[in-house]
């Protein structure tokens, strides 16, 4: 009996060590004045040519915006979402001292994307402009957005 007991053990473990880990929500839902609210995915960092930065993903129900400490370049617009394998959508300009990224007229596309995605490739231009350093890319987790997005739906208005 105790040899049996070691053998389901060890196996019990075995399978508990094999399991995929869980992986937290990368999206919280922000409470704003009133009772309106948006959902904020963990913040990334990443290069902006010169040093680093970062790049915050904020959705509301009409919109999708990329919040930066750096200052964007959209002179070639090419700042772009991509979720999974989808077809990029662009940006529609900027806000808030050019280190905001607006997504307004594709966001109901994206937050539906987002909803069934896995991973979003947010590509982004910083200024200056010359010497160019190109696009710079980061990827964010949709892990946990669905329900972050019917938490604000139920919550907030």
């Amino acid at each position: 009996m105790n040899a049996l007991l070691r053998i389901l053990g060890t196996a019990s473990a075995v399978a508990l060590l094999g399991a995929a880990p869980v992986e937290k929500s990368a999206w919280t839902v922000t409470h704003l004045a009133g009772k309106a609210c948006r959902l904020d995915a963990d913040k990334a960092t990443l290069s902006d040519g010169y040093q680093t930065t970062s790049a915050l993903v904020q959705v509301t129900p009409s919109e999708v915006r990329v919040v930066s400490e750096s200052v964007f370049d959209p002179g070639k617009e090419d700042i772009v979402i991509q979720v999974d394998k989808k077809d990029a959508v662009k940006f529609d300009g900027l806000g808030e001292g050019n280190k905001t990224a607006l997504f307004k007229a594709q966001a109901p596309l994206l937050i539906e994307q987002f909803k069934a995605g896995l991973r979003a490739r947010v590509q982004l231009r910083f200024w200056p402009t010359w010497p160019e350093t190109g696009t710079h890319s980061v990827e964010v987790s949709l892990i946990g957005f669905t329900k972050a997005w019917e938490e604000m739906q139920q919550s907030c208005h």
